[in-house]
């Protein structure tokens, strides 16, 4: 009989250790949900820029987003086909490439 009160303690040590374990995994599903619910997973508001492009009788061709850059191909106008770089951040003019055909 000796060895039953031994083994007996045993599981009484296990049954602790699984009722913290499990009050602990409650204690976290609790933290997530209450996270969702208060917001923490909403999405970030769009940033917006104004960019102010000279480039007289020129139009945009096409737009194309590559990282954190917006490049631009311009066509027509006094200065021909270009490209202008701008950073998507904050829409500051990063650089312009001009095509001069001859």
């Amino acid at each position: 009989m000796a060895g039953t009160s031994s083994s007996a303690g045993s599981y009484r040590g296990l049954l602790a250790l699984v009722i913290v374990l499990g009050a602990l995994i409650m204690l976290g599903v609790g933290a997530l949900i209450a996270g969702a619910v208060l917001g923490g997973g909403r999405p970030r508001e769009a940033q917006s820029f104004n960019a102010s492009i000279d480039a007289p009788g020129a139009h945009i061709e096409s737009t194309e987003l590559q990282g954190n850059r917006i490049l631009m191909r311009l066509s027509g106008g006094a200065k021909g086909d270009e490209l202008v770089i701008l950073d998507a951040g904050s829409g500051r003019l990063l650089g312009r490439v001009s095509v001069n055909a001859k």
